[in-house]
């Protein structure tokens, strides 16, 4: 018995070794799909990071804040997360409120939100989480401040700071007070179409933050902040990234050629966020791949984490599973799903399970968790700058083809 232990460790051995260098090999596969997507100007620079087990096995900055190659990408720069603000801050503070106030999540907003009247009260909190209460998908408010000479309307922007323009919209630009009100009055006009069919929406993700600071008292990125964030140790997420970071910390975004006329760094990139003053439900949040992560091992873990309960691992189950299943529509409450149902064009990825969950961001970002594979997956890039024309992310299956190798690592 004794005399046989050195095999089987010399076997263990072997094993270990062999499981190195198939995770060396996929890694290099990893780093060559991010560098050629470089290469071809699919993105600038971004970060990776990828967990299995509750274990970080990969995390790395590529490239550069921009393609002049000036200032490397460290992984305490922060990225504009884009609609995974929808998830990481909005679904996030809605599943708190749905436990402390004993939510129905089939009854209609109206009861809640008494200035939606019409068809657009009397859609649920389960159709809209769904994205399928007929909501139309967005408002192009930036076509609304300027006017056809390239100057802006009266009652919109200002050059200067002021008590009627107290709100921030770039560097050299502020917004009126009361014009986040007027894009909330434009929301509730909007028109209901074809209930009960999915259809991608992100405007009430801008009455949500309402719902929070009215039961909380406090404000919607504060209630983030003290209940999560903060004790998560999510120390780099958060809105309003330059009321916080130096600038050599946040990676810029687009060059705004129609509303803000410059670079936009330091402030949403999203027009309509960027109208609320930098603090939104649809759009806003900035942070780095490891403290997005933060969050994610706490959805992961069912709530919990190190003894302390953020969630009921009973509201977790239930957002992240379909909210409609056995229908077309593949979505959670909040949360995007997977759709396999076409293996020549899988959603997210070949490989991922149909528990997963997660949510991207127009900006390039995405991040997955898989049960099945006990996997997160966090890629945040730039992939709009300088311009959203840049198709390459989606061209080349960048994150496709990231999401099976991380699986498989």
């Amino acid at each position: 018995m004794f005399k046989t232990r050195p095999f089987y460790s010399v076997l263990f051995l072997f094993g270990a070794l062999l499981s190195l260098q198939g995770q060396t090999k996929m890694v290099e596969k990893i780093d060559a799909v991010i560098e050629d997507a470089i290469q071809q100007k699919a993105f600038p620079g971004g970060q990776l990071l990828i967990a299995k087990s509750g274990q970080i096995l990969h995390h790395k900055a590529y490239g550069y804040h921009t393609y002049d190659s000036l200032q490397k990408v460290s992984l305490e720069d922060v990225y504009d997360l884009a609609s995974m603000t929808k998830v990481l801050a909005s679904t996030l503070s809605f599943m708190k409120l749905y436990e402390d106030q004993g939510i129905d999540l089939d009854r209609p907003l109206k009861q809640d939100i008494r200035t939606l009247r019409g068809r657009k009260g009397k859609t649920t909190y389960r159709e809209i989480l769904a994205h399928q209460a007929g909501w139309i998908p967005y408002i192009a408010h930036q076509y609304k401040v300027v006017k056809k000479n390239g100057t802006y309307r009266s009652r919109t922007l200002s050059a200067s700071l002021s008590d009627n323009y107290p709100l921030q919209l770039n560097d050299s630009l502020f917004i009126h007070k009361k014009y986040p009100q007027k894009i909330l009055r434009r929301i509730r006009r909007t028109p209901v179409r074809n209930r009960g069919t999915y259809r991608y929406s992100g405007l009430w993700f801008f009455l949500l933050p309402s719902l929070i600071e009215k039961h909380y008292q406090m404000p919607f990125d504060r209630f983030l902040e003290v209940h999560f964030y903060k004790p998560l140790k999510a120390d780099r997420l958060g809105f309003t990234p330059s009321k916080r970071f130096s600038a050599e910390k946040i990676v810029p975004t687009e060059i705004d050629t129609l509303m803000r006329k410059s670079l936009v760094k330091g402030y949403v990139h999203d027009e309509a966020a960027a109208l609320m003053g930098g603090v939104s439900g649809n759009a806003g949040l900035f942070g780095n791949a490891l403290s997005v992560y933060k969050v994610a091992e706490m959805f992961q873990q069912k709530g919990t984490v190190n003894g302390v309960s953020y969630l009921n691992a009973s509201t977790i189950e239930r957002f992240t599973s379909k909210a409609y299943p056995g229908t077309e529509n593949r979505r959670g409450l909040g949360f995007d799903k997977p759709d396999l149902n076409d293996p020549e064009d899988p959603y997210p990825s070949a490989l991922i399970s149909e528990n997963a969950y997660g949510h991207t961001g127009f900006t390039g970002t995405a991040f997955w968790i898989d049960p099945d594979n006990e996997m997160v997956f966090i890629l945040l890039t730039n992939r709009v700058y300088p311009s959203r024309t840049q198709q390459g992310l989606y061209e080349m299956n960048i994150r496709e083809q990231l999401l099976d190798l991380a699986i498989q690592l």
